[in-house]
């Protein structure tokens, strides 16, 4: 006779996985915010200089990301993450009018070109997800000199702001495993972009 589960024994266990879930959204909460929170403390030190337009840039791209995410129906632990790179994203972008400075790159255009032509196909033609994708290319089109500039000097970026957000996103990657493909997109991007960024960050000086 094959054995059929009380349903106390149900219970106590939608019971833990639920625990263990609000337990990884806290740390994802947590992690994210103490990114941006070191970003922040770092610009207002003077450690951290980033151009006003590549911010504000990043802040459209934060918005239409949490847009499409939303809008896709992702699971709470993407939208969990994607409202902390919103906010976060607004906190860098707000500080960097008063720490931040006024150099505009060809790329900063380029990534603004394709966050418009994301933006054109979630409004169009009405797929979230297919805009996400692109605003994430765009977000890689714009972080492409930050890699150049970490792989030549390992300690111009901050270990603590990439590693924190690698960390959110890995949790957030984890507790979305069963979702669907699109809940999966924005916390895979970024447990690769910012854990490649998080390695280079913590690379030795090469020696002269």
């Amino acid at each position: 006779m094959r054995y059929e589960p009380t349903w106390q024994e149900d219970d106590k266990s939608c019971w833990y996985s639920c625990t263990v879930l609000i337990v990884v959204y806290v740390l994802i909460a947590l992690f994210g915010c103490a990114s941006y929170i070191v970003g922040t403390f770092e610009m207002i030190m003077g450690k951290y200089g980033p151009s006003v337009f590549s911010r504000v840039v990043w802040l459209l791209l934060a918005t239409i990301s949490f847009s499409d995410i939303v809008a896709s129906h992702s699971a709470f632990a993407s939208i969990l993450l994607s409202s902390i790179f919103l906010v976060g994203n607004a906190t860098i972008c707000l500080f960097s009018f008063w720490k931040g400075s006024r150099i505009i790159g060809n790329l900063e255009y380029v990534s603004l070109g394709i966050l418009i032509a994301s933006a054109i196909v979630w409004l169009v033609f009405d797929a979230p997800v297919v805009s996400l994708a692109i605003s994430l290319l765009a977000h890689f089109v714009g972080g492409t000199p930050t890699y150049s500039k970490v792989w030549r000097s390992p300690e111009s970026e901050s270990a603590g702001f990439w590693s924190l957000f690698f960390i959110a996103s890995a949790l957030s990657l984890l507790a979305d495993l069963h979702q669907p493909f699109k809940s999966l997109i924005f916390p895979s991007y970024f447990v690769v972009f910012d854990g490649v960024m998080t390695i280079l960050s913590l690379r030795r000086r090469p020696q002269k």
